[in-house]
């Protein structure tokens, strides 16, 4: 069921024909991690660039009191967002999903053909399981800290953000800034991420794909990137960055990298047309 309140944040190309491009946020977060640098960035660049908030998250409406949303509820408030996106520019947008969202976009394509999606050090198409299973055993006692922060948000602290999401450096008036607007995220999600609600590889890859990850990723290691890849026959494209790229301290270099991505599926995009023409 559609929300009363579903935040999308903008950024305009000059062009009125440019393509539109949506963002989609991983868990905690809203669309304001992509409103700090990408969505001026990619607007100035020749593209309508949005970024949605999913329910229970930043602007958007939070009908649950308790914020138990499942994976079917952002899949919906993804459809939505593009179908506001569609009809203001008469044309579909390209997605990006990062994290979750990468799950949340997956998700939505396996019931909904699109024009192309990157998916940005996303949750692999398996589900969370084989992520926890690699993650304890590369790191047992950061995987079970992890966890901990997932359960209790609230107990989160600036250099544990600093130690998941980044590898450059990061002023701490940054950290203390987005360390507040964190939420609270949904134990249902879990799961439905983990093997309830998992896509269907064979259905999304109707949608050109490209799979981006990033080098010094502590919560989707590079074997994970690397099996999301293969599962839709493509090859990564890597960001010398942490988890947290669209924030990290060399955000530019992560953005020319997605932007890269974005071209890749565009020429697929047009590839496909081609042979159904």
């Amino acid at each position: 069921m559609s929300i009363s309140k579903l935040e999308l944040v903008y950024r305009l190309a000059r062009q009125e024909d440019a393509v539109p491009v949506l963002f989609v946020h991983g868990i905690f977060c809203g669309a304001w991690v992509w409103e700090e640098h990408f969505l001026d960035w990619f607007a100035q660049r020749g593209y309508h660039a949005y970024a949605v908030s999913l329910r229970g998250h930043g602007r958007s409406s939070a009908p649950d009191p308790l914020g138990q949303y499942t994976l079917n509820d952002y899949v919906q408030d993804l459809k939505d967002a593009i179908q506001t996106i569609e009809s203001t520019h008469k044309q579909p947008p390209l997605l990006v999903g990062h994290s979750m969202g990468g799950m949340v976009v997956q998700r939505f394509l396996s019931r909904h053909e699109a024009r192309g999606a990157v998916l940005a050090s996303s949750i692999p198409p398996q589900g969370m399981m084989p992520l926890s299973w690699q993650s304890f055993w590369q790191d047992p006692l950061t995987t079970m800290e992890m966890t901990q922060t997932y359960l209790m948000p609230e107990l989160a602290t600036t250099e544990q953000l600093r130690r998941y999401l980044f590898a450059g450096p990061v002023d701490q008036d940054k950290l203390e800034r987005w360390l507040e607007r964190l939420v609270p995220e949904s134990q249902r999600l879990l799961w439905d991420m983990s093997w309830h609600n998992l896509p269907n590889p064979f259905e999304v890859s109707r949608t050109p794909i490209a799979v981006t990850g990033a080098l010094h990723d502590r919560l989707v290691p590079r074997v994970i990137v690397t099996m999301t890849a293969a599962t839709y026959g493509c090859q990564p494209h890597w960001i010398d960055s942490g988890h947290g790229f669209m924030l990290d301290s060399n955000w530019k270099d992560a953005a020319q990298v997605i932007s890269g991505a974005l071209t890749e599926v565009l020429l697929a995009e047009q590839e496909k047309a081609a042979a159904y023409a």
